[in-house]
């Protein structure tokens, strides 16, 4: 070979390799916004490991439409202008066109005008308002409050054999859905609601609230807090020798619950829409592979997680990054197959599920009812 051939294929071969160096490999991102600190912690932490372990599975297996998944995480704090100050990050300064969260229901409120006014698909795997439920880009992975409520108030009234309620919540859209919803259908069936008491999300000290519904001699409370705070009402409740039977939301069952407070959680009953034995080949498989990552069963907020980003990226697939056609992609998605069971979105894009009833047994979380 001659001597200026060779040299102009060296600098061809340079070229190229430059060339092919410098070229970005093509990724789609995804927003993520959880509230990792505050009291929303502990769901926040549960719908990182959901989406996380759905990115692995993703990539693994091609990515979407040929491109790397890669996801931009936002800590709201489980605080709303936190919130909001992240979703505006994502959309104005990451570009992103699809965000899933947040892991708190009352975070997730502020989000869906935003999402809506910029065409941003919103997926919350845990935000539960009614009042959300609207033809708009917000889509979830947890069935509405009255969904959940409706089933709990007739296992409370024709199982349990209640007929006196009392509720204790929070000023907080997740509180006061919540307690209106139970109120009307337990109200509907023949019982009453003998006290209501508003409690701060995070109050550590509510023995008032609950002397005040013990002098209503309620047979029932229902408790609407989750985690550390559903177990401070209960053992503050064991104090002020209120002795009722307690109902809780969906928040009930997480480990903190059972960790730190389980002799008095024993015997709650609550909704839940997540059977983590069913038989189903995707929950089947979805629990085995978050097993084998992080070392114990998920809970209802991963598997909701975990079903939002893959859901969304199968919508992706199917239509291409448009916000718009993904929309529609996921309002004809039917039993789809996912780590949580099968979710089907009406036209308002909220699931529908089955709802189980379930109760603390032993120190455990068991079903009792669907």
């Amino acid at each position: 070979m001659k001597l200026g051939v060779f040299c102009k294929c060296t600098v061809l071969f340079f070229i190229l390799l430059l060339i092919g160096c410098t070229q970005k490999e093509e990724v789609l991102q995804i927003g993520v916004i959880a509230s990792l600190d505050g009291v929303g912690s502990y769901f926040g932490q549960q719908e990182v490991r959901g989406v996380e372990l759905a990115l692995e599975e993703l990539n693994a297996n091609g990515g979407v439409r040929g491109k790397r998944v890669e996801l931009v995480i936002e800590n709201s704090k489980t605080e709303q202008t936190t919130a909001v100050t992240s979703l505006n990050k994502l959309v104005g300064i990451d570009g992103v066109k699809f965000v899933i969260g947040d892991s708190w229901a009352t975070t997730t409120f502020p989000l869906v005008p935003v999402a809506t006014e910029n065409n941003i698909v919103l997926i919350s795997p845990i935000a539960t308002l009614d009042e959300l439920s609207q033809d708009d880009f917000f889509f979830r992975t947890m069935p509405i409050t009255k969904d959940m409520v409706v089933p709990l108030a007739d296992y409370a009234y024709n199982r349990m054999g209640v007929r006196k309620a009392g509720v204790i919540l929070s000023e907080t859209p997740f509180g006061r859905e919540h307690a209106r919803d139970f109120r009307a259908a337990f109200e509907k069936l023949g019982g009453r609601i003998v006290g209501e008491e508003f409690i701060d999300m995070n109050g550590q000290d509510v023995r008032s609230e609950l002397s005040k519904l013990k002098s209503h001699d309620p047979d029932v409370v229902f408790n609407l807090h989750s985690a550390g705070i559903m177990g401070v009402v209960l053992k503050q409740a064991a104090e002020v020798g209120l002795d009722v039977k307690w109902l809780g939301a969906v928040g009930t069952e997480n480990a903190i619950l059972i960790k730190e407070y389980s002799a008095l959680a024993e015997g709650i009953v609550y909704p839940y829409p997540y059977d983590a034995n069913s038989e189903l080949p995707s929950v089947r498989s979805f629990i085995d592979a978050y097993q084998k990552k992080y070392g114990e069963l998920p809970d209802n907020t991963a598997a909701n997680s975990y079903d939002a980003l893959k859901i969304l990226a199968a919508a992706i697939e199917q239509a291409g990054e448009d916000p718009v056609a993904v929309k529609h992609a996921l309002l004809s998605f039917k039993d789809y197959p996912g780590g949580s069971g099968l979710l089907t979105f009406d036209k308002n894009g909220d699931v529908k599920k089955e709802i189980f009833i379930k109760t603390v047994r032993n120190g455990k979380f068991v079903k009792v009812s669907s």
